[in-house]
């Protein structure tokens, strides 16, 4: 561009001293808004709309100011609802500056358009902006401001790329400047000035203009200098940023990897192969445990030693079980409670409880109640005849007692409990409240007679009446508390009686849905679940099995899978998906498939033909199973204590869309899962599925104190998720093929590899089989974030590793897979 002979003198006639003096401002934004130029002090964020809040993100020198949060991209009328955010920095040397240089680097977000969006404005001084066609710049107060418009030859690409913006203010003459990291620093035009200057106070606002004109995009190394810079210092400042840069400042994928919760001293191994016979009677269990490469021997009703014995010589972990109707050979065979010393449930007419789908099982089939000393005797007694035994780990059938039964059964009124629930109700309300809830003498107080007396005649109305009694709330707690201190008791006497004086102990319980009254409530009291499958076939879906995955996941915890196979090829995907979320999945071998009032369905006996060949790939693939761990820079922020009916339906819309994420749960009102700093290190984004200020005090010390860093982004459930997430670049991920595929990334940050599983939910109508797709594309989408890639091997059960050549786009990296029937592995190094 020719340079006008005006122009010319100017800079001639301009010093050169500004090249070397720092600038009154700079703000790299690093991590905090200190200027780290001549005038010192510290900006401030400022947010203009809700959740529309200015954080740090990235950009090619590190941190960047992210301002992508913003509903809109500049505005057209005053009327303009406020939006977005900024930051405010005030310093009274800029009121007075006649002649100064704005210097910036900036990146308008891809996925939004607009007009008239401030990149910085100096209130009744001056405002700057970026246009594709170059930038203007407008001097003065208010109404009586003067534009100057600069336009280069090029047009310049806001969004695609990083922009190096320049203006030099001077007495007579302004110039401008852009540049980026492909092209270099460029002059697009000057012009003399028609302004009349005023000294003006008033704030530097970076990336918006009074609330109405936001900038959504990212901002930085944002320098100010008085006095206008010569075209020489501003290449030398140009040259120097680009030096500085890099390919990329965000983490790489493979570095997202974030390590199992330690909430729990037991985890099975990610490649554990478990398998059980549900009694020791079965003579050809060890034959089935070798073809399927069983690794642990779980939830075996039993303690005869020789079996118990031959199991472990096999190498292999044993466990032994115990249930919630544990004792019941020493119950009375009638129903009545009255005189049956085992310490069985009573109702409100005293009669013992049978559950429905046990009622063929025997005429002593009545649950025990854990607040009863006789029953507790029975069960400790036989808990310890196992540790003899020599068992592993112990289960516990059954296992939720008077918490479950409480609201299934209206139980228990043994006297224990009704002593107990007294007792609990004297530590937690006055007099006054308990006057409130109708309970006038707590000494006297007998809540079997208090039911009798005020409307509630029998077990029957009981049960119909039971959610709307104004002490149902209490006493389901009652039990609830009574379940947990039973099982803190159970760990005790096992830690005595133990050799290591530690034994792992499991429970039954599936962690979909997630309720604060269901299992969740006994995460912290035991060491892992077995998750027992939905006996209806429409649950049995991609959907429940990696939401199951991902709250044990975000609890901390183990959870095997115990299915209840309704076609082979859904079990398979359920194999598949469970393994691929890093939670192991019982061999589908001698399974419970239910039972009611006319008796038990027939057991479920898988064979080799069926599964054995996702087995071997299992014991095939042990080291990309155990050595891998689950990667995500997206978060749920979820409170388990509250409901979380549409939890899972937020869930499936990101697994669909291949976004890996975490969930970040927090629990207290019964069980105590605790909000980690650690887990949220690693995330850019938080999906505020349950508010900060719903979680507990210690809780919300973590995430508020996580908040004031502003390195993550909190975000309400109720904004378009994808469009955010995708303007922050976190999606990483993209399959070209059908729907009801999957991408489940794990890395192993040590070795600086990737393992991507890929799982097929595709299933035919019945008799359900598995679809196979040939030619299947996983893209890698921006690939400065997958490092180096030098080798690339495609596993698949039953079949050989096969060497996939990437296919390098600029945007993306392609892996084409010559196949996918159930469950395959992307092996990158």
């Amino acid at each position: 561009m020719l340079i006008s002979a005006s122009v010319l003198i100017w800079l001639a006639l301009a010093t050169t001293a500004f090249a070397s003096a720092p600038p009154l401002l700079s703000f790299d934004f690093e991590t905090n808004l200190v200027n780290r130029g001549s005038l010192g002090g510290q900006g401030r964020f400022h947010t203009y709309a809700p959740h529309e809040d200015p954080l740090f993100g990235f950009g090619p020198f590190g941190h960047s100011l992210d301002l992508t949060a913003a509903a809109r991209h500049g505005g057209l009328s005053p009327q303009d609802q406020p939006s977005g955010g900024g930051v405010i920095f005030h310093d009274s040397a800029l009121d007075s500056l006649e002649s100064f240089t704005l210097l910036l680097w900036m990146r308008q977000n891809p996925l939004v358009q607009g007009e008239s969006a401030r990149l910085l404005q100096k209130i009744n001084a001056w405002d700057l902006m970026a246009h594709p066609s170059g930038l203007s710049l407008a001097l003065g107060p208010g109404a009586s401001k003067v534009n100057y418009t600069f336009r280069g030859r090029d047009r310049l690409d806001l969004c695609a790329n990083w922009c190096f913006v320049a203006v030099t203010v001077a007495p007579q003459m302004i110039c401008a400047y852009t540049g980026n990291r492909q092209q270099p620093l460029t002059f697009i035009g000057s012009e003399e000035r028609r302004d009349s200057f005023k000294a003006a106070a008033g704030d530097l606002i970076l990336g918006n203009f009074s609330g109405i004109r936001p900038f959504n995009g990212w901002l930085d190394q944002l320098r100010i200098y008085r006095g206008a810079l010569d075209e020489p210092a501003l290449r030398s400042v140009f040259n120097a940023d680009l030096a500085a840069g890099r390919e990329t400042a965000v983490a790489s994928v493979v570095e997202l990897g974030r390590l199992p919760s330690t909430n729990h001293a037991f985890h099975l191994p990610a490649s554990a192969i478990p398998f059980s016979t549900r009694w020791q009677r079965r003579t050809n269990a060890f034959e089935v445990m070798e073809s399927f490469h069983a690794t642990h021997c779980l939830w075996v009703y039993g303690s005869e030693t020789n079996f118990i014995n031959s199991v472990k010589r096999s190498g292999r972990f044993y466990q032994g079980t115990l249930n919630g109707l544990q004792g019941q050979s020493h119950a009375t065979t009638n129903t009545i409670a009255r005189g049956d010393a085992s310490g069985r449930h009573e109702d409100l007419d005293g009669n013992k409880n049978t559950p429905r789908w046990m009622v063929t099982f025997g005429p002593r089939t009545f649950t025990g109640c854990c607040n009863h000393p006789a029953f507790r005797k029975l069960f400790f007694a036989d808990a310890q005849h196992l540790v003899a035994s020599g068992v592993d780990s112990i289960h516990v059938d059954d296992w939720e007692m008077n918490a479950s039964w409480v609201r299934n059964a209206g139980l228990c009124f043994c006297e224990t409990c009704r002593r107990g629930f007294r007792e609990w109700l004297a530590l937690r309300y006055s007099s006054a409240e308990l006057k409130e809830l109708g309970i006038d003498d707590l000494k006297s107080f007998d809540y079997r007679l208090h039911l009798k007396a005020n409307g509630v005649p029998d077990a029957a109305t009981y049960r119909q009446m039971y959610c709307e009694l104004p002490l149902t709330p209490q006493f389901a707690d009652f039990q609830i508390d009574s379940m947990r201190n039973f099982y803190k008791e159970f760990r005790r006497k096992l830690d005595a009686c133990s050799p290591d004086k530690y034994i792992p102990v499991s429970v039954n319980g599936l962690l979909a849905p997630l309720r604060s009254d269901r299992v969740l409530y006994g995460v912290d009291i035991v060491d892992f679940l077995h998750g027992e499958s939905s006996q209806i076939v429409a649950n049995q879906s991609a959907r429940q099995y990696i939401f199951g995955a991902k709250a044990a996941e975000a609890a901390g915890i183990t959870q095997v899978i115990s299915p209840i196979p309704r076609s082979t090829a859904r079990t398979r995907a359920a194999i598949a998906t469970t393994y691929a979320l890093g939670q192991p999945h019982l061999v589908p071998w001698d399974l419970y498939m239910g039972s009611d009032e006319s008796g038990s369905q027939p057991r479920y006996f898988g064979s080799r033909e069926q599964y054995g060949d996702l087995y071997d790939f299992i014991d095939k693939q042990r080291n990309l199973l155990d050595k891998f761990v689950s990667i995500a820079e997206v978060g749920i922020l979820v409170n388990g204590d509250q409901p979380c009916d549409n939890l899972q339906p937020l869930c499936q819309k990101l697994a669909r869309q291949q976004i890996p994420y975490h969930i970040i749960l927090g629990a207290s009102r019964y069980a105590r899962v605790s909000v980690r700093a650690e887990d949220l290190k690693k995330l850019r984004l938080l999906i505020m599925f349950s508010p900060v200020e719903s979680f507990c005090a210690e809780d919300q010390a973590v995430l508020q104190s996580a908040q004031a860093k502003s390195l993550l982004r909190f975000v309400p459930a109720s904004v378009d998720l994808i469009a955010r997430i995708q303007s922050m670049e976190a999606d990483v991920l993209r399959l070209e093929g059908p729907e009801n595929l999957y991408l489940f990334p794990r890395s192993n940050c040590a070795d600086h590899a990737l393992a991507i599983h890929v799982v097929n939910w595709n299933l035919t109508p019945a008799p359900e089989s598995m679809e196979t797709y040939c030619y299947v594309t996983v893209s890698l989408l921006k690939p400065q974030r997958w490092d180096n890639i030098n080798r690339v091997l495609w596993h698949e059960p039953g079949q050989e590793a096969v060497v996939i050549t990437p296919e390098r786009h600029a945007g993306s990296i392609r892996l084409t897979l010559p196949q996918i029937t159930t469950w395959g592995i992307i092996e990158i190094r």
